[in-house]
């Protein structure tokens, strides 16, 4: 984890999201985007994703149950998919100012520090190899 991610992973989004919360500048999103490659911005530049495939179904539920309780903490809630009944897809938006803030940011952070069971064909193909 970068030493940004990790700056971004000790902050809280408590308290931060509202009508009144800032939106970040262009310049800002695309720092934080480099401290976390897993995730990507969508073309409007309103939201940020991240997408994967879980080993199984019972993997994919564990992992949004763990998002579940980190959501719940930090009071900023992420959209969750689960299609093929393994393929996952994370959403990250501050809805009430339609578009990217530091919440975002923050929340991605720790769910990348989420443990997930992969699909092995897909941790091979999609994530450096660990060291």
């Amino acid at each position: 984890m970068s030493s940004e991610a990790e700056k971004l992973r000790t902050q809280s989004c408590a308290g931060m999201c509202g009508k009144d919360t800032p939106k970040l500048p262009e310049s800002e999103v695309r720092n934080k985007m480099e401290a976390l490659p897993l995730w990507r911005l969508s073309e409007d530049g309103k939201m940020i994703s991240r997408k994967f495939v879980a080993r199984n179904f019972t993997a994919a539920l564990k992992f949004f149950n763990d998002v579940g309780e980190i959501a719940e903490r930090e009071g900023h809630h992420p959209d969750l998919h689960l299609t093929n009944y393994r393929e996952v897809r994370v959403d990250l938006s501050t809805h009430s100012i339609d578009g990217l803030a530091l919440p975002d940011f923050i929340l991605a952070a720790k769910l990348d520090a989420v443990e997930v069971d992969y699909s092995p064909k897909w941790k091979r193909e999609n994530l450096p190899e660990e060291s």
